[in-house]
């Protein structure tokens, strides 16, 4: 989230403040999706005027990105306690959990809505949080490797678009629904793939 903010000068910022201006935002965007996300409607809920929303986020799409990739934070890591499979299902069922909720639903595609063919715009609001998650799994990755789970030639970044990628699509933009054990199946073709024979 913090790539998100502007940094503000003078008085340190209200944290209550923030917390009811992204209440508000997710409330909206639960309710009515990306379109029904405005400063006015913003203003209104949390209570708060529309300078102290912009000073904070100076778009919608700022703010949606804020919900977007705030959260719980890092990746699971459990891949040295509890192994390979372990590891790549926590990884399935963090990202279909959160994506399966509508405010974070609702701000991911407006994000990529908004964004799509601006690479400035998707630079200024996702690479510090995609540049980490990627170190973060290159490094779950090598350490996998070492162990002797992972082969050799398993390449952490076409992982890292395999699962993101495929599990966005399905949540987001499919209109079939998840069946029963879909994280199960999933886990299972990737762990397939990723394993040293």
């Amino acid at each position: 989230m913090a790539a998100s903010i502007r940094k503000a000068r003078g008085r340190p910022r209200d944290a209550d403040i923030d917390r009811r201006i992204l209440d508000a935002a997710r409330s909206l965007l639960a309710e009515g999706g990306f379109r029904a996300l405005s400063f006015d409607a913003i203003s209104q809920m949390a209570e708060v005027p529309r300078s102290m929303i912009y000073r904070r986020w100076p778009t919608k799409v700022h703010i949606a990105n804020a919900i977007a990739t705030g959260g719980e934070g890092r990746l699971p890591d459990v891949i040295d306690t509890e192994g390979l499979e372990a590891q790549v299902l926590a990884l399935v069922e963090q990202l279909l959990d959160r994506y399966q909720r509508p405010d974070i639903g609702a701000a991911a595609v407006g994000v990529i809505a908004v964004t799509q063919g601006d690479r400035a715009l998707q630079r200024e609001l996702q690479a510090e949080s995609e540049t980490a998650a990627r170190a973060t799994l290159a490094d779950i990755v090598a350490r996998g490797q070492r162990a002797g789970l992972i082969a050799d030639g398993a390449s952490a970044d076409a992982l890292f678009d395999l699962v993101i990628g495929s599990l966005i699509y399905r949540v987001l933009f499919s209109l079939e629904p998840l069946p029963e054990g879909y994280a199960a199946s999933v886990t299972r073709l990737l762990v397939d793939g990723l394993a040293r024979r």
